[in-house]
């Protein structure tokens, strides 16, 4: 099977997964290997790595096209990928789409946001009409080069008009063809059990953001899925360990007065890395060309 035809199978085992963060091809590496199913690449991430700015737009269409990129060659694992607003206009969902499978992602979730665009759980969120989110998910729909390939409509109304308005729009999503629903930063589980109650008839899988510091319920896997929803993110939570660990390796370091024995416990071991990045494979690959 394809990539993308392994994503939307993970739907027909009938238990939730989680889409795992992954901020650049190393994480990618490592989540794979820890045996994670899929991956993600979350927007809010990208613009932490990538810029050192918070998730308000910072990067370009070109930007987090390069950056998932990367993230898909590194990896066999289907990744679902943030296109934020869509970039634009009609003509720039789609070709966001056209960009999105041409680098390798397997689902994106396209947002209702107005401009500028804010990260699901920050404060002062606006939105664009229901009639010109349903246009865009049908532009988008339209420039799908691959049926298997997965669209996810995400709202992020909650916060800003209130639940009965996120389903409604939700429901608008699914009839414009979103093959997923998501409705950020909800902030109780009987919000989620009423999201669960209108749009489960739908047949669309539901998507819940396990983000740790949003506003939603923090929630093990067994129970998203007894609240009836069909797949999860966890999106930043590796770029928040790296900035944990980075950040105390470099404090403890410099305290010491520059004393490498000081972080000696903190690292990985240069081997290791090296074993696990395929050093020695990359060795005898050269090798079959330059000896004898």
């Amino acid at each position: 099977m394809s990539r993308n035809q392994r994503f939307r199978a993970l739907f027909q085992a009938g238990d939730p997964f989680v889409c795992m963060g992954a901020y650049d091809a190393i994480t990618a590496k490592l989540a794979e290997a820890a045996g994670a199913k899929a991956l993600f690449v979350s927007g809010f991430v990208a613009c932490g790595v990538e810029a050192g700015e918070p998730d308000m737009g910072a990067l370009s269409q070109r930007d987090m096209f390069e950056h998932i990129r990367r993230v898909c060659r590194a990896t066999n694992l289907p990744v679902f990928a943030d296109a934020d607003t869509g970039y634009g206009g009609m003509l720039d969902v789609q070709r966001t789409i056209r960009l999105w499978e041409e680098a390798g992602a397997s689902c994106l979730h396209l947002e209702d946001q107005a401009l500028p665009k804010k990260c699901g759980h920050f404060a002062g969120k606006q939105l664009i009409s229901r009639h010109d989110m349903v246009q865009k998910l049908r532009a988008m729909v339209d420039a799908r080069q691959d049926p298997d390939f997965f669209i996810v409509g995400r709202t992020d109304a909650i916060a800003v008009n209130g639940l009965d308005d996120a389903i409604a729009r939700l429901i608008a999503y699914a009839e414009a063809g979103a093959d997923g629903l998501y409705a950020d930063a909800v902030e109780s589980t009987e919000q989620m059990q009423e999201i669960s109650r209108q749009l489960k008839p739908l047949g669309k899988p539901l998507l819940f953001n396990m983000v740790t510091s949003g506003k939603s319920p923090r929630l093990t896997l067994k129970q998203i899925g007894e609240l009836g929803f069909g797949f999860a993110l966890c999106p930043v939570e590796p770029l928040l360990a790296m900035h944990k660990a980075v950040k105390d390796m470099m404090e403890t370091f410099l305290r010491s007065g520059g004393d490498i024995s000081a972080i000696a416990h903190m690292l990985t071991p240069f081997e290791e890395y090296n074993d696990f990045v395929g050093l020695h494979e990359a060795i005898a690959q050269e090798a079959r060309y330059t000896e004898g």
